[in-house]
């Protein structure tokens, strides 16, 4: 009786076993097929890229950046008619292109080619246009215009620089002041020179102090404008340990002529004109000498007067006479010229 209930137990343990095999085996496949849904997009692409076809997959190029101008940039902002002007054209490529640049003016010439050109003004003032074109070789393109002015630019002019009649001491020193003006409203800069004694001080006025041998000496000032106009004016300064002559105005005459006037200590002639040019003493021990030179033009002496033919370039020119007394005590004098080429200054 017992061994028949221990079979029947066993009988029992056997049929709960396959019961629980089956349903774990069902669980199994449910699994199975659930994650086979849920990845069935990624098996899907994982077929049909393992999948070869042997062809090969388009790319579609980047687009092309046009380029960028940043800037264009004259060396100057206002040019001489006929004068020639840098500009330089900065420019940028994204895709680091190479640039070819087309510039283009409304007057005047393009000089050059590239990022870096020169443009020959025409000779007429007024504002022109310039423009340029970078071109990326891809179909990109960017533009920028600018504008030039062209204007003649007028030296600074001096109003007034002292004349030293008598003369000073070995040793001694001068206090040179002098002032110029500029048409255009320009800002004037002053430089000093002299090649001897020494100079002390700056802008416009100085002060010279004289070397230790007697003599002649020239301090020379320079007015300058921001746009390259210049003037310059000489100082004349006599050093001697004695009385030297003391010389008055100079008596300047045209000859057969009236295109010459005086304006700010300079006498003004035309082109190719003539003057008489006479030294007045009002001081010294006679008989003097006079020994004439000039920088430009012709210049024919007989004693206290002397003849000057002008040149025909415009520009400045000086008249210089050493007068020598009898006792061997020189002094110099000297009268500023400016030649003009156009009849309207008179």
């Amino acid at each position: 009786m017992r061994k028949a209930n221990k079979k029947s137990q066993e009988k029992e343990a056997r049929r709960a076993w396959k019961k629980t095999a089956v349903v774990v085996g069902f669980v199994c496949v449910g699994v199975v097929v659930a994650v086979v849904a849920m990845n069935s997009d990624w098996l899907t692409a994982h077929s049909a890229v393992s999948e070869s076809t042997g062809q090969e997959t388009e790319v579609s190029p980047a687009p092309n950046t046009v380029p960028a101008i940043l800037r264009v940039t004259p060396a100057t902002d206002r040019i001489a008619p006929l004068d020639r002007c840098q500009l330089i054209c900065e420019a940028e490529d994204d895709d680091g292109d190479a640039l070819t640049y087309t510039w283009v003016a409304s007057q005047g010439d393009v000089f050059g080619d590239g990022a870096t050109i020169e443009w020959g003004a025409p000779g007429t003032e007024g504002l022109f246009r310039l423009s340029v074109t970078v071109d990326d070789g891809g179909g990109g393109t960017a533009e920028y215009s600018t504008t030039l002015r062209v204007k003649e630019n007028y030296a600074p002019e001096f109003v007034s620089v002292p004349a030293f009649t008598e003369g000073i001491r070995p040793g001694e020193s001068a206090y040179i002041p002098c002032s110029a003006q500029d048409a255009d409203g320009d800002v004037v800069t002053y430089e000093w020179n002299a090649t001897h004694g020494e100079l002390f001080g700056e802008g416009s006025s100085v002060v010279w102090l004289a070397p230790a041998e007697s003599g002649s000496y020239l301090v020379t000032v320079f007015a300058r404008d921001t746009y390259g106009g210049e003037s310059r004016r000489d100082v004349l300064i006599n050093v001697t340990p004695a009385t030297s002559p003391r010389l008055g105005r100079f008596v300047v005459k045209a000859i057969d002529h009236d295109m010459l006037q005086f304006e700010a200590d300079v006498w003004e002639i035309f082109q190719s004109r003539s003057c008489s040019v006479k030294c007045m003493v009002v001081e010294g021990d006679e008989p003097f000498t006079y020994m004439w030179t000039v920088d430009q033009g012709e210049l024919t002496a007989d004693g206290a007067t002397a003849r000057w033919d002008a040149p025909e370039e415009r520009g400045p020119a000086t008249i210089s006479v050493d007068v020598t007394d009898v006792n061997g005590n020189t002094t110099t004098g000297i009268v500023l010229m400016y030649v003009e080429t156009c009849t309207c200054a008179f």
